[in-house]
């Protein structure tokens, strides 16, 4: 893979993460609402549709090449945004 398109995959993988964490934020209020089995399919979808968002995202990129190093590049985002969304509230 050419390193333009992996430098790419890996700022859209950060961001990604930081985006992410703003949604599950979010999300979180609703997952305490209602009954059990309505939460329980309410938090399926919304993984698979993240799970299947960022598929997506790569099979436009990279077509759909999933390395390691992009989930922790991920996670890192997702900790950036956790810290920065903290830090403003």
């Amino acid at each position: 893979m050419p390193l333009v398109i992996q430098v790419q995959v890996l700022v859209v993988s950060f961001v990604y993460g930081m985006i992410l964490s703003y949604i599950i934020k979010m999300q979180y209020k609703y997952m305490f609402n209602g009954k059990l089995w309505y939460r329980i399919i309410l938090n399926s979808f919304f993984i698979f549709d993240i799970i299947i968002l960022y598929f997506l995202i790569l099979k436009v990129i990279n077509n759909g090449i999933f390395h390691l190093y992009f989930l922790l590049l991920m996670l890192i985002g997702y900790i950036f945004g956790y810290k920065l969304l903290k830090r403003n509230n």
